[in-house]
């Protein structure tokens, strides 16, 4: 598919995955009675006279003139019917937004184990993943924007709209339109993270203060982390904290750190006594509870040790105790490790004290170099002293010539396989690119979990985020 055509669906990708929020808003019906054929007003309950008209006008339902009588119309808020506030009762679990206030709410209890929870027609439901993929590719996303990876498509097809169709060639206009980038595709949402056109451009994008980037797109608290009755908003005692299940049952939501004298225990922020120095006189001292108590310092030759002021020894107090035998390290006490006897240039400290070994000139005068392979030259160390040059390989102690593999040797498919010389092979044929760490690919398909994908908005869903290809994309239009 031609970047024209993959421009004129308006998508923005980027890494991860991203919450699907539905649109809801709350309808009403007009109450002001329009006017009469040839008669006068009806009003919104019909009780005004029409005089002398045909029909009479329109409030809530019908208002009938009635021929210059007095109308029946039907009463206004018949035909406006109070809307249901929070969760729909065909919503069992997931997320959606409250109609009336427009907030993200929680609905039901998260799916269990082998389960998630996915809505169509208005219906959200726990249903197996095997269910939820049947005739699928791709992914689907549950409600709470987690995608549910449906595989890859055959040799010689794409996903396209979660179905696996042949391919084929479009060129709907000009090759070189991509959607502008942008982290702000509209007024309502911000993109986050790294995100790309899908024609080798990227962008950074970060959250405003007070949202988090969640799913590549800037949030506010989600649901999951909304305090419970009684609790605190800020980060205090009852506030959601740490990592929660989300609201299907497929991941996790991260709600933050606690403020003040509490601390995260199963979630939620608890009470507790903040540090204290006690018995230690230096460093600080932290229990998890708030900020940690500072206790002290030492002066410039001690050390903080297990919590108070030590002085280790010098390496001359060291020696006079016999301590300094070895070029290695020795403990000085209070935690200290040191060498006191360091090793010269050109030494090196094995088995316990300072080893000269043999340049590769000495190890050949003493008939130790045969040929390419490494050999020991002393204080624990193996180096090769006739390396073998460009396009050679040393095999049993004897430069050759490396003969390269190629790509038949990997079936003419693939990529970035080691040719066993040094370098890399690239077998992608027939217009195919690399992609991931070994898989060929059509151009705009990337490596998801071992398959090529095709991602593409799904049209049939309202615009904004979707996942497709385990990558989020913005499908709302060109920005």
């Amino acid at each position: 598919m031609t970047s024209a055509r993959w421009a004129s669906l308006g998508v923005v990708l980027l890494l991860g995955c991203t919450p699907l929020l539905g649109v809801a808003s709350c309808g009403s019906n007009d109450k002001t009675g329009g006017s009469g054929d040839d008669g006068g007003e009806g009003t919104a309950d019909g009780t005004t006279d029409g005089t002398g008209g045909n029909d009479g006008a329109q409030g809530g339902d019908v208002g009938d003139g009635g021929g210059g009588d007095t109308g029946d119309g039907a009463l206004a808020d018949q035909g406006n019917p109070e809307v249901s506030c929070g969760c729909p009762s065909t919503a069992t679990c997931g997320i959606t937004q409250d109609p009336c206030t427009g907030a993200t709410i929680q609905c039901g209890m998260p799916c269990p184990k082998g389960q998630v929870c996915v809505g169509s027609g208005g219906v959200q439901s726990c249903q197996t993943q095997t269910s939820v993929c049947t005739g699928k590719c791709g992914a689907v996303l549950d409600t709470c924007g987690v995608a549910i990876s449906c595989g890859g498509c055959p040799t010689g097809q794409d996903c396209i709209a979660n179905t696996c169709v042949p391919q084929s060639s479009v060129d709907s206009g000009p090759t070189d339109a991509c959607s502008p980038l942008t982290c702000t595709p509209n007024q309502s949402t911000t993109l986050c993270g790294q995100i790309s056109d899908g024609c080798g451009h990227t962008k950074s994008c970060s959250c405003p203060a007070g949202e988090q980037c969640i799913g590549g797109v800037c949030q506010g608290t989600p649901p999951e982390c909304e305090p419970a009755d009684g609790g605190a908003s800020d980060g205090g005692a009852g506030a959601k904290c740490g990592n929660v299940g989300n609201a299907c049952g497929s991941g996790t939501v991260a709600c933050g750190g606690c403020n003040g004298n509490t601390k995260c225990t199963g979630g939620l922020c608890t009470a507790c006594t903040p540090a204290a120095c006690g018995t230690t006189t230096c460093g600080e001292v932290s229990n998890g509870c708030g900020a940690p108590a500072m206790c002290g310092n030492c002066n410039a030759n001690e050390q903080c040790y297990m919590g108070s002021c030590c002085t280790p020894l010098t390496c001359g107090e060291a020696a006079e105790a016999g301590i300094v035998n070895t070029c290695g390290n020795i403990s000085l006490g209070c935690g200290v490790q040191k060498s006191c006897s360091p090793c010269g240039s050109g030494e090196s400290c094995y088995d316990g004290g300072c080893c000269t070994p043999l340049t590769c000139g000495e190890a050949a005068e003493a008939g130790l170099v045969t040929g390419c392979g490494a050999v020991s030259i002393g204080c624990g160390q193996q180096k090769s002293c006739a390396p073998c040059g460009s396009g050679m390989i040393c095999k049993g102690d004897s430069c050759t010539t490396c003969v390269p593999m190629t790509c038949a040797d990997y079936g003419n498919t693939g990529c970035n396989h080691s040719d066993g010389c040094g370098n890399t092979l690239d077998c992608c044929t027939g217009g195919t690119v690399c992609q991931g760490s070994s898989l060929c690919c059509l151009p705009g398909q990337v490596d998801y979990q071992g398959s090529c994908c095709q991602p593409q908005c799904d049209l049939s869903l309202p615009p904004g985020p979707q996942v497709v290809c385990g990558l989020t994309i913005y499908c709302g239009g060109t920005p």
